[in-house]
């Protein structure tokens, strides 16, 4: 009899062993099962908003019209050449260059003189040149003709004249005159002969390069001079390179801006510009 209950604890001890490995074994199943995490973990009290990626949000953006690029306007070439038409004359006396360059330029303008009706106009200085102890002393080129129009610059019989009296004949004899004076560059004269507009310049005869040698005039006033070979032409074309002027003494030429622009020099670039 003690044996039977013996073995029926041993049986009833083993029972149990096999139910708790039996409930163990139901309630890993339990929670593995699909849902059973979600099941067993507590709701969250509010729902996040949805974010979304940085690539949806750029493929949800618009994407922009493409927007031609802006097309600068052609601009016209800048005129560097041109030739004007201004006829050529030979001047009447033997110093009567800058009446002559008068002339021609105003005859662009359709307006005919002579160079007698142009001295006529300024006025002539025939009082003759000397020296003191200051140098040499003579007329003013700036009031007047300085000396015989058939003079000689070499003799000291004769000289000429400078710009306010070609100036004012000119506008005496119906021309316009856009600009008169000195210090007018070379850039100056071009850009005149480029617009259309002549340009009566001071240089020297056959260009030549003088030293200067500046005079009293008799009444005080300081003259630019160098020597026997002040000499005036008339401007009418320019190109990258060249200037063509209609010379009163041996008629058109064609030189190089840096042969003009040294001669051009001489006189502190003295021009009357003819409209």
């Amino acid at each position: 009899m003690i044996r039977v209950k013996q073995r029926l604890a041993r049986s009833s001890a083993s029972l149990r062993r096999r139910l708790r490995v039996v409930a163990l074994v139901v309630v890993c199943m339990a929670f593995s099962l699909p849902g059973a995490a979600t099941t067993a973990s507590a709701a969250p009290l509010e729902s996040a908003a949805p974010t979304s990626s940085p690539a949806a949000v750029a493929a949800a953006a618009p994407t922009p019209a493409p927007v031609a690029a802006a097309t600068a306007a052609p601009q016209a070439a800048a005129i560097e050449t041109r030739q004007l038409n201004v006829p050529s004359y030979l001047q009447t006396y033997q110093l009567s260059c800058e009446e002559s360059a008068l002339r021609m330029a105003l005859a662009s303008e359709g307006i005919q003189t002579t160079d007698a009706q142009v001295l006529a106009l300024i006025g002539v200085d025939s009082s003759g040149s000397y020296y003191d102890s200051s140098g040499l002393r003579w007329g003013d080129p700036y009031t007047s003709f300085v000396g015989d129009p058939n003079g000689s610059e070499v003799a000291l019989t004769g000289y000429g004249t400078y710009y306010p009296t070609i100036a004012r004949a000119a506008t005496l004899l119906g021309g316009q005159v856009l600009r008169a004076g000195q210090g007018i560059t070379p850039a100056d004269v071009y850009a005149a002969i480029l617009a259309g507009h002549p340009v009566v310049a001071w240089v020297t005869y056959q260009w030549v390069i003088p030293r200067r040698a500046d005079y009293t005039a008799t009444d005080g006033r300081l003259v630019p001079y160098a020597g026997p070979v002040e000499h005036a032409v008339t401007v009418v074309g320019v190109t990258p390179t060249e200037v063509y002027v209609n010379n009163p003494d041996s008629g058109p030429e064609v030189i190089s801006k840096a042969t003009f622009e040294a001669a051009y020099a001489t006189y502190n670039q003295m021009a009357v510009v003819l409209g």
